[in-house]
């Protein structure tokens, strides 16, 4: 539609150009004639660059174009794929006391089972919040149908599964619980070794072995009243930084 009134109005306009010996029996001089002429030239010729940007323009019949993804470029490649592997070595909770005598230290080792508890699903529920914070890869849990030996991977010692994913982190949760001093705040302790590898060639990527030691809010032996609701809240809260602190050093690194 453009187009057809684009070439009527050049039409219209080459129809009043008037040449010598046409029209009126009297004509103006011929540098007047000359000028009017060129206008007329030059403004047929504006139209005719008009009908030519319109046409490279319009669409070709039968293809859309899609405005949005003109304006912000061409697509960026999707993020590799990553599962989560965790292992937990013991599920108990670990106290370790320091007695101090007068010619001697004492250290005592406790193992207390959680009840209702369950320390690798919580680990793994704040590890995955905390990557979420990881846009290089697109994290995702190990799903219940997929068996990953952490250890043997680890070590080296086993193939590959064959899972979906381009990366596996695996995460190897040695032990878990807290140390204990009379002259001093209980403390709240994990020991884990963190390995990314590629899943296709076995390549490490980033690997990090983690001992951390943060002050818990109280004292053990009361946090273990009512069903050990206290302790159950100290070790989700560390927990939290613990793993927020993994995460921000595999961002330092280039993976």
């Amino acid at each position: 539609m453009v187009q057809g009134s684009l070439v009527a109005g050049i039409r219209r306009i080459l129809k009043k150009i008037k040449l010598p010996g046409q029209g009126q029996m009297r004509k103006p001089g011929p540098i007047i004639w000359r000028k009017t002429v060129m206008k007329k030239i030059v403004a047929s010729l504006f139209l005719m660059l008009a009908f030519v940007v319109a046409n490279s323009a319009a669409p070709t019949p039968g293809k859309t174009i899609d405005r949005d993804s003109t304006a912000k470029g061409p697509a960026l490649p999707a993020a590799p794929s990553a599962v989560v592997a965790v292992y937990l070595q013991s599920p108990d909770f670990t106290v370790r006391e320091l007695k101090y005598r007068v010619f001697y230290n004492k250290g005592e080792v406790k193992r207390i089972p959680l009840t209702d508890y369950d320390f690798k699903a919580a680990f793994t529920d704040e590890l995955m919040n905390a990557l979420a914070e990881e846009k290089r890869l697109e994290w995702r849990e190990q799903s219940a149908d997929e068996t990953i030996d952490v250890v043997g991977l680890y070590n080296r010692k086993v193939s590959m599964p064959q899972i979906q994913a381009d990366r596996l982190l695996l995460v190897n949760i040695q032990e878990y619980g807290a140390f204990l001093a009379s002259l001093a705040a209980d403390k709240f302790y994990i020991m884990a070794r963190f390995k990314l590898i590629d899943r296709a060639s076995g390549k490490k990527l980033w690997e990090k072995k983690l001992y951390e030691r943060i002050d818990l809010d109280g004292k053990i032996a009361d946090m273990q009243a009512d069903n050990q609701k206290g302790l159950k809240e100290g070790i989700n809260k560390v927990l939290e930084k613990v793993c927020a602190k993994i995460v921000a050093e595999m961002r330092k690194s280039k993976l």
